[in-house]
């Protein structure tokens, strides 16, 4: 989220920056579906084959618009790299634990009170700018035997596309059309494969 802010700003300040800042804010958006994979492996092994799954279709369409963005893009000088902060500073790390203590907190009542519905709508309000605490809160319920496998690949593949959405807002709203047009069909492909994904699973 923070590279599609910092990419989107760029583009709209530099429109010849565009299908760069394209490419960039897809490659980030891909890497998000890998980075859940590979925790998920982590924390809740049984949930690997369901998200892979969800994910792939994702994976799949998104790069194959992201690489003809890729192909297209000419040189353009160089790029003016944003000043990039220590992910491991204290004030980071209480900030995403007290947002992880919330999430499940939120998440375990809410799937107590109203089941998977419940934690469903805390997996769109909080994916919007955050996907890993609510990954990690359904593979905890999941691990708890709180949440099914499907149940808990459904709340992350949610946030994702809670996620997405909200990217797609800053891309109009701070990077312009020019940026808009190239990178929301590469968004709505991810979308889509996650979409179908979650169809078949």
């Amino acid at each position: 989220t923070a590279t599609t802010v910092v990419f989107s700003r760029h583009a709209h300040a530099h429109v010849a920056l565009a299908r760069t800042a394209m490419v960039v804010i897809m490659i980030a958006s891909l890497m998000v579906l890998l980075r859940l994979t590979v925790m998920a492996a982590v924390v809740a092994p049984d949930v690997i084959e369901p998200l892979a799954k969800v994910f792939a279709g994702g994976l799949v369409l998104g790069l194959a618009v992201t690489a003809f963005g890729w192909r297209r893009l000419e040189a353009q000088g160089e790029l003016p790299m944003p000043e990039v902060r220590n992910p491991t500073e204290i004030r980071t790390a209480l900030g995403f634990g007290a947002l992880y203590a919330a999430v499940l907190f939120c998440s375990a009542w809410l799937s107590d009170v109203a089941g998977a519905k419940g934690m469903y709508f805390v997996a769109l309000a909080s994916g919007l700018t955050d996907v890993d605490a609510i990954t990690l809160s359904s593979l905890r319920l999941f691990s708890l035997d709180k949440l099914s496998a499907v149940e808990a690949v459904t709340s992350i593949a949610l946030a994702v596309l809670s996620n997405l959405t909200f990217k797609a807002g800053l891309v109009i709203t701070l990077g312009g059309w020019g940026l808009a047009r190239r990178t929301l069909p590469a968004m709505l492909a991810v979308a889509a494969g996650i979409g179908i994904g979650l169809f078949l699973v």
